[in-house]
């Protein structure tokens, strides 16, 4: 037996055959690459493996936007603690708290018995300095009064004129009116307390705007600009959101923090936010654009990250690196395109050059069209 095959294998050889043993007797393998056997009488080709199938989908071009994050506290537009200009004695409070109050609206009135007569005398001498200037004016033609004693009398007038004038600011004094329109806060002084002009009375915020303070890390500091759009959230009103922009960038980085300052402008038309209330704010920044491709056709081998990309029906693998994760999409850099066709299923058997048969599948409706022969078009 052995003879035998030897023979056939000298025969085959100065053929240009190459001998194997099989089951069923010798298999002849040809130059060519087919294969005949015993058993068919070297008839008949082994046919070439049928294409591979595999679900594809195509890599879409998506921006990696990121959104910076940070816990602001909350301001009101226009706040302030308001102090009497002098010391006295409340005569009267005419707010409460939560009062929504208008530009010039009297809030405080002090004790001024001593202030109007003050502003009595001072209209007297006024009178009386007036109509002696008015005499000396009408004497001095007739040479009975020098030009020097009109010229006491005007200033005297005009003396006089000064000491009303400070008698009736003294006099305003002892009423504190609303500097803008806003919402007051606690009255912290009653009827009858002696105050001095260190004593706060009350707060006024005008809360038609809230301003949120924040700070962001340094290595944002291009990304976020003056009128950027910002969302907020605040504790106190949980599952609402409230939208304003960027009012204000502090001029520095804090070398300790190594952040910088941001102020945020929120409309709050109803009055629904408070200064002081403790905000999470969000802003949105754009980025560059990477394709996106499903989580599942990423694959890691010896040589770092790849996916494989079809083309004419064939596929190649391709190296790339991961630049951000989202939900079940991962974002790539490397030599992928829009609308590349990547495997994103059946990924097992692949080799480099195999020819695959592609169901491809949509992102938004899942299973789009099944195909044969794809070359990376639509």
């Amino acid at each position: 037996m052995v003879a035998i095959v030897l023979i056939g294998g000298l025969l085959a050889y100065r053929a240009g055959k190459l001998p194997f043993l099989s089951a069923d007797g010798p298999i002849i393998v040809q130059n060519d690459g087919a294969a005949s056997g015993a058993k068919n009488g070297g008839k008949g080709a082994v046919p070439a493996a049928p294409p591979l199938p595999v679900i594809a989908e195509r890599a879409v071009l998506t921006p990696n936007d990121t959104v910076v994050e940070a816990v602001g506290t909350g301001r009101s537009a226009i706040g302030v603690t308001l102090f009497p200009p002098v010391a006295g004695e409340v005569k009267d409070v005419l707010f409460h708290a939560g009062d929504e109050v208008k530009t010039g609206q009297v809030l405080l009135i002090l004790d001024s018995a001593r202030e109007k007569l003050a502003r009595d005398l001072a209209a007297v001498q006024v009178r009386d300095a007036k109509q002696l200037l008015d005499r000396y004016e009408k004497a001095r033609p007739r040479g009975a009064v020098s030009d020097s004693e009109v010229d006491e009398a005007r200033t005297a007038l005009a003396e006089a004129r000064i000491r009303l004038d400070q008698a009736a600011v003294d006099l305003d004094d002892r009423t504190i009116l609303a500097p803008f329109d806003g919402m007051m806060g606690i009255p912290a002084v009653e009827p009858g307390d002696r105050i001095e002009k260190t004593t706060a009375i009350a707060t006024l915020d005008n809360i038609d705007s809230v301003l949120v303070d924040f700070e962001v890390s340094e290595t944002r500091f291009r990304d976020v600009k003056p009128g950027q759009s910002v969302r907020v959230t605040t504790w106190s009103l949980p599952g609402e959101k409230f939208e304003g922009v960027v009012d204000v960038i502090g001029s520095r980085v804090d070398p300790q923090s190594r952040t910088f300052a941001v102020r945020a402008r929120i409309p709050n038309p109803d009055g629904r936010l408070r200064a002081g209330m403790s905000f999470a704010v969000y802003i949105d920044i754009a980025g560059q654009s990477y394709p996106a491709v499903p989580e599942i056709s990423v694959l890691w081998g010896d040589k770092g990250t790849y996916v494989w990309r079809i083309e004419d029906n064939k596929v190649s693998r391709v190296p790339v690196r991961v630049v951000k994760r989202t939900t079940g999409r991962i974002l790539l850099d490397g030599p992928i395109k829009a609308d590349d066709l990547i495997v994103v299923e059946g990924v097992q058997r692949l080799r480099p050059g195999r020819e695959v048969a592609a169901t491809i599948r949509s992102e938004d409706q899942g299973i789009a069209q099944r195909s044969g022969s794809t070359d990376g078009g639509s």
